[in-house]
């Protein structure tokens, strides 16, 4: 499985927000200085975490963003659907060689192993959470 930047860096910006938890929320410019990402960068990954509810942000002086729910209820899973959906579940239609559909679509001997695969890991990822992250002692507070 390949990791898209979205789903690292995204993540990253949710563990920030964990650890704090509803105490105060964080800005993007905190998250940014923390992870050593741009603003612009971090603006568009709390984007597509607040379209996905995953977190919710607040205006003004004391504003900034915080997570929607208690970060022991939102799984991974959550977390790379919002971020990159269906990483595992398009292999047959990215690798068509010059066809417009695999030729093997009818009788696929791979198939399976992809789909077992996905299923391994999404299992695997549901059952992880934002919380058990979150304790993990951090190097750098935001």
């Amino acid at each position: 499985m390949k990791l898209s930047p979205l789903e690292e860096y995204g993540l990253r910006c949710l563990i920030q927000l964990a650890r704090r938890g509803d105490a105060q929320p964080v800005t993007i410019r905190q998250i940014s200085e923390s992870e050593g990402l741009s603003s612009a960068y971090v603006g568009k990954l709390m984007f597509l975490l607040q379209k996905a509810d995953l977190v919710r942000s607040t205006r003004g002086v004391q504003g900034g963003y915080v997570l929607s729910k208690p970060a022991h209820e939102t799984s991974l899973f959550e977390v790379f659907q919002a971020l990159d959906p269906g990483v595992l579940d398009d292999v047959c239609e990215k690798f068509t060689g010059t066809e417009d559909a695999c030729v093997h679509s009818g009788a696929c001997a791979i198939k399976p192993v992809w789909t077992g695969l996905a299923q391994h890991i999404n299992d695997y990822l549901e059952r992880v959470n934002l919380g058990d992250l979150a304790q993990v002692p951090a190097l750098q507070e935001v």
